[in-house]
């Protein structure tokens, strides 16, 4: 009795790739806003949006617009318990009119968090002890992106 083994060939695998690829080039999409499946949505960036901030910038991708403000290092209310590291902070708000739901839903923490996660590895807290960086992204207009 013999006995064989099966693996995958690695040409049928990759014919059935290049099929599917193909069938997903050439299907004609269409999304809600007219754009093709291969287009991006239109972006506009500016700095300076928020003179009192330390950095700002003003962000539109497709119907979303969103203000971004940054305050500090400055020293942290925390202060009296010394740490080698420093805080950051981030807050994202929605405006009232920002959705077609009006008032201010309950993703807001989860945002928040999602926020501050991006950015804590972006920014070198080690060498800011004792200090505080608050971030405050204003969602202006909510369009799905």
């Amino acid at each position: 009795m013999t006995t064989s083994t099966y693996s995958p060939s690695q040409n049928s695998d990759n014919k059935r790739r290049r099929q599917q690829r193909r069938l997903f080039q050439e299907a004609d999409w269409a999304r809600s806003d007219g754009r093709t499946f291969q287009q991006c949505r239109p972006a506009f960036l500016r700095t300076g949006a928020a003179s009192a901030a330390s950095g700002s910038a003003y962000a539109e991708f497709g119907a979303t617009k969103v203000i971004v403000s940054v305050f500090g290092p400055r020293e942290s209310k925390k202060a009296m318990l010394y740490s080698n590291t420093g805080r950051l902070n981030c807050n994202v708000l929605y405006t009232t009119f920002s959705t077609s739901i009006r008032g201010q839903g309950t993703d807001n923490k989860e945002y928040s968090s999602m926020l501050h996660k991006a950015l804590e590895g972006a920014i070198i807290l080690e060498t800011f002890p004792k200090t505080t960086v608050d971030v405050f992204a204003l969602v202006l207009e909510s369009g799905g992106g």
